[in-house]
């Protein structure tokens, strides 16, 4: 009967460092396969400034050039969760430039004794989706403005997930910002 648990124990634990040893092989392999690839990240990142850029110089029809045709925008108002397209997104940027001048983009994000990076992507958490991948460009940063009618300035923090195609085109954008700061 010892011979039989000692035996059965001893499976168990061959079986648990067996799944522990696939599991490290699985991940050296992932990180293997996906090594960052950084000039991919930079074109993507390049995009988006040039189209911020473009906003903050209020040229509609560079930011235009920027976006796909078949775009998906998901405005940084709750609106039940729907995606829009590239003319709502245009409109929406048509009615900034309309009632706001000074229009700038400081990217980064806000920190105590500093302002940290304002472009990400890829992930190290959770484990079982982490990537390497720049599919997926986390945008940080300030808008500032000032009122073109009452003259005050404005300013929001700003959070964005934008996707750029191999053409160097937005194909997606998801704004996260306070709507109701700006009108008040």
């Amino acid at each position: 009967m010892k011979t039989k648990l000692f035996g059965m124990l001893m499976l168990a634990v061959l079986t648990l460092f067996g799944c522990k040893e696939k599991e490290q092989e699985a991940q050296i392999t992932m990180e293997k396969n996906e090594a960052p690839d950084s000039a991919d990240f930079d074109k993507k990142v390049a995009v988006v400034r040039a189209f911020f850029q473009a906003h903050s110089d209020e040229d509609i029809e560079a930011q235009s050039a920027l976006l796909a045709d078949d775009m998906n925008w998901s405005p940084p108002a709750y609106n039940g969760n729907q995606w829009l397209g590239k003319e709502d997104l245009l409109a929406a940027l048509k009615g900034y430039h309309d009632n706001f001048d000074n229009i700038k983009y400081a990217e980064g994000i806000v920190m105590p004794d500093s302002t940290a990076n304002g472009f990400w992507s890829g992930s190290v958490f959770p484990g079982q989706n982490a990537n390497a991948s720049a599919s997926v460009i986390r945008v940080y940063g300030t808008w500032t403005a000032t009122h073109t009618e009452s003259g005050k300035e404005i300013g929001v923090k700003f959070f964005n997930l934008s996707s750029v195609n191999d053409d160097g085109k937005i194909v997606q954008s998801s704004d996260y910002f306070d709507v109701n700061g700006l009108a008040a």
